[in-house]
């Protein structure tokens, strides 16, 4: 029995979205998949494959070290899903042109995946990017 899409987005979020098995990419994305990048001052859609998506969850380890990801609300409506999820991990690569400071950093992001066959062929993802900029400006006190 084929896993329903809301446990596909799931357990992609868990095992490929956290970096934890990404040698099974190609079990959650079909060959081609259409990522639309939302931000409120336009956005953009690329075209990702699963090996593309493993080097792109590659650079997130490297800026963010060993990083985690909780799913903290899922739901589905037919073949859509919407996961938001935070990344907790730390500041390890320059981000907005400021020195690595090695301070923690929390990412939130939504998404809503589209399942067609079993595997994700399309999503459309919104980052607070802004909170991540504040996060690496911030100065201690």
């Amino acid at each position: 029995m084929m896993p329903s899409p809301k446990e596909i987005v799931r357990d992609f979020v868990l095992n490929i979205r956290s970096g934890k098995k990404l040698e099974t990419v190609h079990h959650y994305m079909a060959p081609k998949v259409l990522a639309h990048q939302v931000w409120a001052e336009g956005g953009a859609t690329v075209e990702r494959t699963p090996a593309q998506y493993w080097e792109h969850i590659e650079e997130f380890q490297q800026a963010f070290g060993d990083f985690t990801v909780t799913i903290e609300d899922i739901i589905a409506d037919e073949d859509r899903v919407y996961v938001r999820w935070r990344q907790d991990g730390f500041h390890k690569e320059a981000h907005a042109g400021e020195a690595v400071t090695g301070k923690p950093l929390t990412e939130v992001t939504s998404t809503v995946y589209r399942i067609e066959g079993g595997k994700i062929v399309e999503y459309w993802l919104q980052t607070d990017r802004k909170g991540m900029e504040v996060q690496v400006t911030a100065t201690t006190e």
